[in-house]
């Protein structure tokens, strides 16, 4: 009996420890499974007074759902002001907007969603604050919850992280040059201090938001930092917890410095400083023109370069001319022009874009016409030469300048024995130039053009050409007055050879006519001969034929007069046509 109730307590125990064992490794699993953590993101930074900035209540689920969360946030109102509050990404559903009090000092916020959300930085809220004065604000949770998605409303959360700010006078008083700072025996040496956004101390750069990080070794016990414009300042902010990385926010135009200072249990060591230099604003003015002394027939042009930048310097520019391709200036000197490659004559188009150090740019345009200078002039050269005579040509143009002489032999096929050939000679103070060939040259007709260069590079028109015969010893003279002679002669000939030609066979086509015409008109003259007799035969016998048909045998007296009068004008119409064909013959006549 005794031994059957020891089994009987023993087996109430196990199953005693078996239900204790259940539930401590169901608690054990839920709180391992949900582990939530509400932030403040970003948690540092530093700002001046006076100015606004915005930072995140964020809520990292470590992978298990939620659906809701809450919380209040403390706040110091004599340092910080709550500008404003926009409801995050992550909630749908609110039992009350977000809510804050300038006066408390406290923001509180409930939210949900039914679908529930798994992430490592979900926004919840986000909140503008401005900074009222200088100090070390800090904001943090006073309360909260994160409620996961496990059908029972379970409150996950299990850290609250605050922020903790630094915020600088608008005005900083002028703090006295630090020529050196000795930092005491075995403090830490100045931190090495790092920045993924600002990475080169000697560059300027667009972002207005810096990320910095350093080191923070053991035996930290505190960093203080300072951001400000001198290059040397003893940091003053004080972060009892060592911090490691800093967001600086909203930086203003130009270059400031970030101060960092490390503390052990020695003291405070070294002090490390950053140099941050912005510029994200793109330069204020641009404009082109022509350099002072300019000369629009110069190839060589030089432009000037004027641009207004509040911040930082222009001194690269990217040139493209006449849509060709486009090369980097950079003003080394600070001349703020810049020479142009020799141009042609004619109109051009220069479009510059100016760079100032941090890379923002401006684009202008100039447009510019390079004159050619007038073409080169001969004033004195022989038109005639024997070909055992060497001519000397001479010719103006502007001083200094290379002259590109040519000189041609007129004509085709095997008559052009003397090839084009070329030659550079130099003007002097005057303009003048002299052209010698260099050698004689062959019977022929030569045809001399001439081209300058001055001593920019810019070049003339052609010149007119001019032309030299070149002629056999002796014939010269009785060749050209040869020339004009057979020039008058030649063609006079010509025009008395078609003039007889003509006039001979005008005369035979007028034969010709006249014969025909005498032909013509004694035929028409016969036959009218013919015609009118027959008419007045015709006429007779119907006046026979009349009478006979008469009894009487008689006409009427109208009727005789009516046959009188046809025979009449018959007569005079047959004298009058052969009037006519004798004036038609005595005209041909």
């Amino acid at each position: 009996m005794k031994n059957s109730m020891v089994h009987i307590q023993y087996n109430f125990y196990i199953k005693y420890i078996k239900i204790i064992a259940i539930f401590l490794c169901y608690f054990i699993f839920t709180q391992f499974a949900y582990a939530a953590t509400l932030s403040v993101s970003p948690s540092t930074g530093v700002y001046k007074s006076g100015q606004t900035f915005t930072t995140n209540v964020t809520v990292n689920t470590n992978g298990s759902p939620v659906n809701a969360a809450d919380g209040t946030l403390s706040f110091n109102p004599n340092e910080l002001s709550v500008v404003g509050i926009a409801k995050g990404s992550i909630f749908n559903l609110w039992t009350a907007d977000p809510s804050y009090s300038n006066t408390a000092g406290s923001i509180t916020f409930s939210g949900g969603s039914p679908t529930g959300y798994t992430g490592a930085s979900g926004s919840v809220i986000s909140i503008t604050f401005k900074a009222k004065g200088a100090g070390s604000p800090k904001v943090s949770f006073s309360k909260g919850s994160v409620l996961a998605a496990d059908g029972r409303g379970t409150n996950v959360l299990t850290t609250m992280n605050g922020g903790a700010f630094t915020i600088s006078a608008n005005e900083v008083a002028a703090i006295p040059e630090v020529i050196e700072y000795v930092a005491p025996a075995n403090t830490p040496a100045a931190p090495v201090i790092q920045s993924a956004t600002h990475p080169d101390v000697t560059k300027w750069y667009t972002s207005k938001t810096a990320e910095l990080s350093w080191q923070v070794g053991s035996g930290i016990t505190a960093v203080r930092t300072s951001l400000d414009l001198n290059a040397n300042t003893i940091p003053t902010k004080v972060y009892d917890t060592p911090i490691k990385n800093i967001t600086l926010n909203d930086l203003s135009e130009g270059i400031q410095y970030l101060h960092i200072q490390l503390k052990n249990a020695d003291g405070w060591g070294k002090v490390a400083h950053y140099k941050l230099a912005v510029d994200s604003q793109k330069p204020e003015k641009f404009d082109i023109t022509f350099a002072d002394g300019n000369d629009i027939s110069n190839p060589e042009q030089t432009l000037k370069l004027t641009t207004l930048d509040a911040t930082s310097k222009v001194t690269r520019f990217l040139v493209q001319i006449d849509g060709k391709e486009a090369y980097e200036y950079i003003d080394s000197k600070g001349s703020s022009t810049i020479k142009l490659p020799v141009q042609q004559p004619g109109r051009h188009t220069v479009i510059i874009e100016a760079f100032d150090e941090a890379s923002n740019s401006i684009l202008s345009t100039f447009a510019f016409d390079i004159f050619a200078f007038d073409k080169p002039q001969f004033f004195e050269y022989p038109k005639e030469i024997n070909e055992q005579v060497i001519p000397v040509i001479k010719g103006k143009t502007k001083p200094h300048a290379k002259v590109l002489v040519s000189l041609e032999q007129l004509g085709v096929g095997m008559s052009k024995v003397y090839a084009k050939k070329t030659q550079e000679v130099i003007s002097d103070d005057t303009g003048e130039f002299i052209f010698i060939p260099d050698g004689k040259l062959p019977v022929g007709v030569y045809e001399l053009t001439a081209i300058a260069t001055d001593q920019y590079g810019g070049s003339s028109l052609t010149s007119d050409p001019i032309r030299i015969a070149v002629q056999q010893p002796g014939y010269i003279k009785i060749g050209s007055l040869l020339v004009s002679f057979l020039s008058v002669l030649i063609p006079l000939l010509s025009l008395l050879v078609l003039l007889a030609l003509g006039s001979w066979y005008l005369i035979f086509k007028l034969r010709v006519f006249k014969k025909g015409v005498t032909k013509e008109t004694k035929e028409v003259s016969t036959v009218l001969i013919n015609e009118f007799a027959h008419l007045q035969e015709e006429l007779a016998e119907q006046k026979i034929k009349l009478e006979n048909s008469r009894t009487t045998k008689k006409l009427t007296k109208a009727e005789l007069v009516v046959f009188d009068t046809i025979t009449a004008a018959l007569v005079v119409s047959r004298k009058r046509v052969e009037k006519e064909i004798d004036d038609v013959e005595q005209l041909v006549e």
